[in-house]
This record gives structure tokens, sequence and C-alpha cells, in this order.
């Protein structure tokens, strides 16, 4: 969970409503049953679940959700850092129109 352990309890909770089944909080780990009455989840199930979540508590813009294996994490946007455009004189037109200006 990284930096959402402040609002884990509410991912947990908002998690466990959408999937009608139970989910505990351990410290930075979601744990979801495999399977609750006969339904079994898979990763996709919870990584598309997670991701409505996180949508609906306004984090989707700044968090990814991420699946390895049976495992599903959320990770924190790099933000790109645009290099700086340089700021210039646009060429005189002798040099962008030659056949005109001998």
């Amino acid at each position: 969970m990284g930096d959402l352990k402040k609002v884990g309890k509410e991912i947990a909770e908002s998690l466990s409503e959408r999937m009608k089944t139970q989910v505990t909080l351990k410290g930075r780990v979601i744990l979801v049953p495999d399977t609750e009455g006969g339904r079994r989840f898979s990763v996709k199930d919870v990584k598309m679940q997670l991701k409505h979540v996180l949508h609906h508590l306004a984090f989707s813009d700044e968090y990814r959700v991420l699946t390895e294996q049976h495992k599903v994490k959320i990770v924190r946007v790099e933000e790109k850092v645009r290099p700086m455009e340089r700021e210039g004189t646009p060429p005189p037109a002798s040099q962008t129109l030659p056949y005109f200006f001998p």
C-alpha cells in the first residue's frame, strides 16, 4: 500500500463492500480470500475493483494498480519531468527563404 497506509482502512472497507466478502487489513497489506461462498476471485477481479475504489476515493490520478503473479500492488505514479523549452529568436527571413532573399 505504500503511502496510502493512512487511508488503508477506508480502502479495505470499500473493497469489502464492492466484492461482498471479508477483506482484512494487516499493516500495509490487504488480504482478500481466494473463495467466498462458492465465488472465486481472480487477481484480475481484485485489480479491477481496487481501481474502482481508488477512483472513488480520488486517488486514481496519483496511484496505479499493478499485478504480479498472485499479488496486487498500489504504486505511486512518477511524474515525468519535461525539459524546459529554450526561448530563442526566430531565424531571419534570409535563412528560411533563401530563394526570395539572395
